[in-house]
């Protein structure tokens, strides 16, 4: 329901949140007041709503991409670069600029999307040394993908992911 207003009066009432995708989620809250007694509360609603909307905007890292979970069979051939920790392959299927897989240890991968949070025409990609990524004029650590160097400051996104014997599941849900 939206917000009426008849001269100095409105009627009806229905917060709401919507989540939007882009570079943050903002949060709309639609007030309406059924009575003059209550626009204080109209006033405090709406500056709820701008608070919120620019603290979602500041501490944003990035949009999130949706895609259907990503298996890996890590006994294919495509996937030798993970058989020893610090190894990592880069995987297409998933993300929005695709997504950087790598061993941390036997038994934990981790996800990062290949877009950067400042710039998404340049994917991330592996430094040469294999020792950081880079992108975007930034260098991110493997450890927890947050930046180490240059002017990024919000950290990779990181997708979860889970290991069933030398199955390799990564699904869309972004884990801190």
């Amino acid at each position: 329901m939206n917000t009426m207003f008849d001269g100095n009066k409105a009627t009806g009432f229905k917060p709401q949140a919507t989540r939007c995708f882009g570079l943050s989620c903002l949060f709309f809250l639609k007030i309406s007041i059924s009575n003059q007694k209550a626009k204080p509360l109209a006033a405090c609603g709406l500056w709820l709503a701008a608070f919120l909307a620019l603290f979602s905007v500041s501490h944003s890292a990035s949009a999130q991409a949706s895609f259907p979970p990503i298996n890996i069979n890590l006994q294919y051939p495509q996937f030798q670069r993970l058989k020893l920790d610090g190894g990592y392959v880069y995987v297409n299927e998933g993300g929005m600029s695709g997504i950087i897989l790598y061993r941390e240890s036997e038994t934990n991968y981790i996800a990062y999307e290949r877009r950067c949070s400042v710039d998404d025409d340049v994917p991330v990609m592996v430094d040469g040394s294999g020792l950081f990524m880079k992108g975007c004029g930034s260098t991110f650590s493997f450890s927890d993908g947050y930046p180490t160097g240059g002017p990024v400051r919000n950290p990779l996104l990181k997708y979860r992911t889970s290991l069933d014997g030398t199955k390799l599941t990564i699904t869309d849900e972004v884990v801190f």
